[in-house]
């Protein structure tokens, strides 16, 4: 079965942890509703948001939208960059992985769930300069 080229393409995989490790894909396109924010020195964390429009209320015809927490670990100085300054508005498109994790948080058992983005998928597909979006060449 091939999806999206070669993101999906699961072939002859034999081996269940190769497989079980490929089925577990996030691709979404979206924009930004603010900047990412950058954490730590020497492990660099950046952390965003990804609003992705799902669907719409026939009555109302509002949209609905889903607002996904994003995670890239040690990010390069050129992804910084561009999701940090200047960048709510931008449509962006990214593949990774969905990641739940558990901890407490003053004797109350919490749970998160995230995409860890894999820095390299990440596409530019629209940029917003002013109040008019405008399609970025090349990227």
């Amino acid at each position: 079965m091939t999806v999206y080229g070669s993101w999906c393409d699961y072939g002859n995989i034999n081996n269940r942890t190769e497989r079980n490790r490929k089925m577990n894909r996030f691709i979404g396109v979206g924009s930004l509703p603010r900047n990412a924010v950058l954490n730590g020195n020497e492990k660099k964390v950046l952390r965003f948001t990804l609003a992705t429009r799902y669907g719409t209320n026939k009555k109302t015809r509002k949209d609905f939208w889903a607002y996904v927490p994003c995670v890239i670990f040690r990010p390069s100085e050129n992804t910084q960059n561009l999701l940090m300054e200047n960048s709510k508005g931008l449509m962006i498109g990214l593949e990774g992985r969905v990641n739940t994790s558990k901890f407490e948080s003053k004797g109350v058992t919490k749970y998160s769930t995230e995409v860890i983005v894999d820095e390299r998928s990440v596409r530019i597909l629209e940029a917003v300069v002013g109040s008019e979006p405008t399609q970025r060449k090349g990227q």
